[in-house]
């Protein structure tokens, strides 16, 4: 999978499924951010030999609109979602020994979900100690901690949004670990309709350790604009490991976010009208 969540550019391996790619060809995932500061990707999708796949990487990467890698574009409607589960065992243990089994359960209920599914084991990108992990694809949500009994909520988005806040991880559309400390409390408060939101300015002075406020303006079909100010504090910190063999141990600190203000009143009300818990 080709992507730009976190750098402009970068690269993430995926393992065939012969039930998405047939035999014989490879299919790379085109990820690319679409407008404002923070909004779900756009994704583009390539069936190609396997035997190819450097070269189209090459033609994707420097040469987008090249006659061969548009031949080669599948139809796609952006409404599939897409898991992507660590499972790099090589380069942490953790990312195997728990990933594996969460892909292996992801992966069975991609079949029976009511909005098109596909589920992948991929290579490291990044968070070991989030396992089992995942990157879900378009939006561009990461989802860490992965459980077994929390699977379904999360496939079928049967769920609030606020139950699964201690496994979301952020956007990866957002650079600033703060910055999506303040996103994720708009997640939890909105619900799965915030997914339809794109944020159009991030404002403010926040420091890891002393936090502070930020100003986040968004548009969303329910909503023309909205503008919503977040109080981000420093909320204690938690032990914990980069890496399963590393033996080191460090602090990470921990965030609340609070939101002080809506303009227009009640905005983020209004972007959860008329959807659902389970809406796509």
């Amino acid at each position: 999978m080709y992507d730009n969540l976190a750098e402009p550019w970068g690269m993430i391996g995926i393992a065939p499924d012969v039930t998405y790619s047939p035999d014989g060809t490879s299919r790379i995932i085109d990820l690319r951010q679409g407008d404002g500061i923070a909004s779900a990707y756009r994704r583009d999708t390539y069936l190609v030999p396997s035997d190819e796949v450097v070269h189209y990487l090459r033609l994707l990467s420097f040469e987008p609109d090249h006659p061969t890698v548009i031949a080669a574009r599948q139809p796609d409607d952006q409404a599939t979602r897409e898991f992507f589960v660590c499972t790099h065992g090589a380069i942490d243990a953790c990312c195997a020994t728990i990933g594996y089994p969460i892909y292996k359960l992801l992966r069975t209920m991609a079949d029976q979900a009511d909005t098109p599914t596909r589920v992948w084991r991929c290579t490291h990108f990044g968070g070991h100690r989030f396992a089992a992990t995942a990157l879900e694809a378009p939006h561009g949500h990461y989802w860490g901690h992965l459980k077994p009994d929390m699977l379904s909520a999360l496939m079928h988005r049967s769920t609030p949004a606020r139950d699964l806040c201690r496994h979301y991880r952020g956007w990866a559309a957002l650079p600033d670990a703060l910055w999506q400390v303040a996103e994720a409390e708009l997640f939890a408060t909105v619900g799965w309709a915030w997914t339809d939101a794109t944020i159009t300015g991030i404002s403010g002075d926040v420091t890891p350790e002393r936090g502070g406020l930020l100003t986040v303006s968004f548009t969303h079909p329910n909503v023309e604009s909205g503008t919503v100010e977040i109080d981000i504090n420093p909320h204690g910190s938690v032990t914990t490991m980069d890496t399963s063999n590393s033996g080191e141990y460090r602090d990470a600190p921990q965030y609340r976010a609070t939101i002080l203000s809506q303009q227009p009143q009640e905005c983020l009300a209004h972007c959860g009208r008329e959807t659902t818990t389970n809406a796509s």
